[in-house]
């Protein structure tokens, strides 16, 4: 996918620079942005320790101006054990194997199915929707929301899964006010 992104970045120039990189190991950049975006990453973190420096990672490349935001769509630590039931979303191609107890820490194997019969799976790992909050925190984030999934796409479809979505959003902000109220603000 790097490469996909390089290639289309060398055929119509925007200025954005592609890294491979462990988050952990990131550096703080020269310029920083106004937004981040991270699909699954902080589902990796293994330790509180390793949560803790990502968040501060992801906030070092924050901007420190109010329009500068983090967003994340991460496992759904606020559904606890129903939205890790092994077998709950299994119509959808997709099923969790949970190490119990679940505590944070706890292991957890994602596994997708494809249509012609073959998957492919990868760890992740357990932590408390508490705990997040607080990672953010300490990182001096002033903002943080647990962002439910939504659809208006064939929602009757899909009104099952919602009901216990696989997965949730997180909006953090270095400043105190919210997405949404920044928007109501310039209305």
């Amino acid at each position: 996918m790097i490469d996909i992104g390089r290639a289309c970045e060398d055929a119509h120039p925007l200025g954005v620079i592609y890294h491979i990189s462990d988050v952990q190991h990131l550096v703080s950049p020269e310029k920083k942005f106004d937004f981040v975006v991270a699909f699954y990453l902080l589902n990796y973190a293994k330790t509180h320790e390793e949560h803790d420096r990502m968040a501060q990672i992801i906030g070092e490349h924050l901007a420190g101006s109010d329009k500068a935001y983090f967003l994340s769509i991460i496992g759904n630590v606020c559904a606890g054990e129903s939205a890790l039931d092994p077998d709950r979303y299994c119509k959808y191609s997709y099923r969790c194997e949970v190490e119990t107890p679940l505590v944070d820490g706890a292991k957890i194997k994602n596994i997708h199915f494809n249509p012609d019969s073959t998957s492919c799976s990868y760890i992740t790992y357990y932590f408390s929707s508490s705990f997040y909050e607080e990672a953010f925190q300490k990182a001096d984030f002033k903002y943080f929301e647990w962002v439910p999934v939504e659809t208006a796409y064939e929602l009757q479809k899909y009104e099952d899964l919602l009901k216990c979505a696989p997965v949730i959003d997180i909006l953090a902000h270095k400043q105190t006010s919210s997405l949404k109220q920044q928007l109501l603000r310039y209305n």
